[in-house]
């Protein structure tokens, strides 16, 4: 599990868990409130959580919605029940104790309250403990474990974003920069990207070469959460140290905002890129990309135009689908 290797902030004393407390309200009722149908309920929330440090504020706003992220991307991948509503209701015997609740960081606590909601193609996604070694798995995917800050070497890439709420995550071959960021991983690439009626088809294939110091932008350089969500990850073998280390990032320009009805992202590895979406195409191969998918293609334009690689991919990129 992560450790706290950062000391708080003066005059706030140090927090005996991984999760900020809402201190005025048990962490069950907080779940409840939050999914309530019952507007006055959520307001209450609402002035609960304004009430409480700013620090401990922020840190709970910001996994919540984060979450909320992956469920609405969920909600399109199918892997919730197929009756479910929006928001996503959960009964009460679900919700844990306050003090189970705490003895995960925040980010694996919310998921681990709506993972019993959570199936791909009959198997259920909820999070459970693989070993007593720390060792954590989603339904039957990866093993993963939570790395704590001071295990990062010196000047690793992942330190200085870390966050005890929402930690770097290790599974298998792969390290991740948060918790968060691995369950997008897994509902993009390999657990859960095609549930049954979903198509996520790659349309553009572009080759634009490791050593372009675009393709290196696009793959390292921060983008804001405004309009698009980055998913990165790094296949280093299980090496923190491995020098050479295989960077990967997803770029999702649509269906984590509210109201969204389509799923697109570009997908940038090996020194390509690609475009992916769940648009239905509105006209046939020969037609631009444009035209075939006008929900997506103005949302890629975008990204790529701010890196000089808007012709590069879509004139010079290999059309395969």
């Amino acid at each position: 599990m992560a450790s706290a290797a950062q000391p708080p902030p003066p005059n706030r004393p140090t927090a005996p868990s991984t999760v900020p407390p809402l201190r005025s309200i048990a962490i069950s009722k907080m779940a409840a409130m939050a999914m309530s149908a019952d507007p006055n309920r959520r307001a209450a929330l609402r002035s609960q959580i304004s009430n409480s440090h700013p620090d401990d504020a922020d840190t709970m706003l910001y996994e919540w919605r984060a979450m909320g992220r992956f469920l609405r991307l969920a909600f399109m991948k199918r892997l919730t029940p197929a009756d479910a509503a929006r928001p996503l209701r959960l009964p009460a015997e679900s919700l844990p104790t306050a003090t189970a609740f705490h003895q995960l960081p925040l980010a694996l606590a919310i998921y681990k309250i709506i993972s019993r909601q959570l199936t791909y193609r009959g198997t259920s996604l909820e999070l459970s403990q693989a070993d007593d070694r720390g060792h954590y798995k989603i339904g039957n995917g990866w093993a993963f474990r939570v790395v704590g800050l001071g295990e990062l070497p010196g000047g690793h890439r992942y330190a200085d974003s870390y966050k005890r709420s929402d930690p770097v995550v290790r599974g298998s071959s792969h390290l991740y920069p948060s918790f968060s960021e691995f369950l997008l991983d897994r509902l993009l690439l390999c657990e859960w990207p095609d549930e049954e009626g979903v198509s996520h088809r790659v349309l553009i294939d572009a080759h634009i070469g490791r050593g372009d110091h675009r393709y290196g932008h696009l793959l390292t350089d921060k983008i804001t959460e405004d309009q698009r969500i980055t998913v990165d990850g790094r296949r280093n073998w299980g090496d923190l140290n491995d020098a050479d280390a295989e960077d990967r990032r997803y770029v999702i320009v649509s269906g984590h905002r509210p109201g969204e009805t389509i799923a697109a992202h570009l997908k940038v590895w090996y020194g390509y890129i690609e475009l992916r979406t769940t648009e239905a195409p509105a006209a046939d191969r020969p037609h631009p990309l444009a035209d075939r998918f006008p929900g997506s293609a103005p949302l890629w334009c975008a990204v790529l135009r701010r890196f000089d690689l808007e012709s590069a991919v879509i004139e010079g990129g290999r059309v395969v689908g």
